[in-house]
This record gives structure tokens, C-alpha cells and sequence, in this order.
């Protein structure tokens, strides 16, 4: 994950502390950061780290946030995550995002942050790639914007069957609650992953809701790029 965040242009790091045989295979990412790296011993790694089994690197840095305007979800395929608070599963989605290549993931006041260790370690460097502000719902006057927006709910269309757009915000509820009525009201598009005739349970996790909406858009027909067999 510090090797990533070495590479990402937007990183304000202030301090990077690590084992001196990972200082020296790595000479030439830190080059730039030669008076922000302290080399420490395993014992000091492991007091400063949140993990129990701490890695042979730790970087101290500096929040962020992304210039967002709500007019750049028009051209984009972005998530809209509605109180998500499982801290896993935050970074789960964030990671999922990052793989395929889902725009702005936008998130409600109340969910994880997405600064805390546990989201950071869960997007597993994804955090530093995918774009991703703490926005209302209602900030982001939908209702102006030329935007299809998809509600994941139980009582939603089959997804494998709907029609689904190259562009659009797709809003994904608290693991709980699901989606909360102020904002289903504004979702024009209802979407559900249908289950097996033999499923029991009564939903899925948000976060593997997620990957499997994601996916599904991203191999919607307009997405898909086929060879040519000669």
C-alpha cells in the first residue's frame, strides 16, 4: 500500500517509517522523500502500528479530499453509498470501485471514514485511486442533472434483465436499514439481484451487492470488448 501511495501525485506524506532492508529495496521510490524517512526496528514498527502483525512499512499522511462538483456524475458511473457503516465493508466497495473503474464513489455524512485504519487496510491501496468525497443526498440535486439513478432494493427489477446506461449513480443502502426513504424516492431506476429458487437467506452483504451490480454494468453489451475472430 506505501509503495501505491509513493506513486499517487496527490499523496501529502509527512512521515514514512520502515525497516531499513525495505529503505534499501526501495531506494528509488523514496528518493524525493530522503528527510521524511525514519528507518525504525521491528519492536518500534510494531508499538506504532494499529496491526497486530505490522508490515515492514508505515506512512504518515495527511487527509485529503477531491474537488467534486455534482455535474461530473452525468458523465460518469459513480456510487452514491447511503450510511454504510461496516468499516470492512467500506473499503471493500472502494476496493471493488477501483477494479472496475466506477468514477466517483460518493459517500453519506454517516458512514465509515473512509480514513479510519480498518477502511484503509480493507481497500488494500484502492483508497488511493478512486475518487471519493462525503457528500448529502440532497447536495447532489439529482433532480437537475441528466442522470439515471439506479436504487439497489429488494423489490427491484431483475438486474441481469434491465436496461441499464453507460452513465449513471448507483445507490447502494446501510447493511440494516438498506436505502432510507428520503432518498429511494429519488430513484428512478429500482434494481434487485435476484436470488436461487433454492436461496434462504434474505439479502446480501452490501459490499458483494456491490461488486456484483458493478460488474454487471461493466459487462452490460455496451461495455463489452469483443475480438474479432478471423
Amino acid at each position: 500500500m506505501v509503495r501505491g501511495l509513493l506513486e499517487y501525485p496527490q499523496a501529502q506524506i509527512e512521515r514514512i517509517f520502515a525497516l531499513p532492508e525495505w529503505c534499501a529495496t526501495h531506494q528509488a521510490m523514496l528518493a524525493q522523500y530522503t528527510e521524511k524517512v525514519e528507518t525504525v526496528t521491528p519492536r518500534e514498527l510494531k508499538k506504532i502500528s494499529t496491526l497486530k502483525t505490522p508490515n515492514q512499512v508505515l506512512a504518515v499522511v495527511k487527509q485529503y479530499e477531491h474537488r467534486f462538483s455534482p455535474d461530473l456524475l452525468e458523465t460518469s458511473l459513480s456510487l452514491y453509498l447511503d450510511g454504510i457503516q461496516n468499516p470492512g465493508n467500506l473499503g471493500t466497495i472502494l476496493r471493488t470501485a477501483d477494479w472496475f473503474g466506477v468514477d466517483w464513489v460518493v459517500c453519506s455524512p454517516d458512514c465509515a471514514d473512509r480514513f479510519s485504519p480498518k477502511v484503509v487496510q480493507a481497500t488494500m491501496g484502492a483508497l488511493f485511486s478512486v475518487q471519493v468525497v462525503s457528500r448529502n443526498f440532497n447536495d447532489l440535486a439529482v433532480k437537475t442533472l441528466n442522470l439515471p439513478i439506479y436504487g439497489a432494493i429488494l423489490k427491484g427489477e431483475n438486474l441481469f434483465r434491465s436496461k441499464l446506461t453507460k452513465t449513471g449513480l448507483i445507490v447502494i443502502g446501510n447493511e440494516g436499514q438498506g436505502i432510507r426513504a428520503a432518498v429511494q424516492d429519488q430513484i428512478t431506476h429500482p434494481v434487485a439481484i435476484p436470488p436461487h429458487a433454492n436461496g434462504g437467506t434474505e439479502s446480501l452483504n452490501a459490499a458483494v451487492a456491490t461488486s456484483i451490480i458493478c460488474a454487471t454494468f461493466r459487462n452490460a453489451p455496451f461495455f463489452r470488448n469483443v475480438d474479432k475472430i478471423n
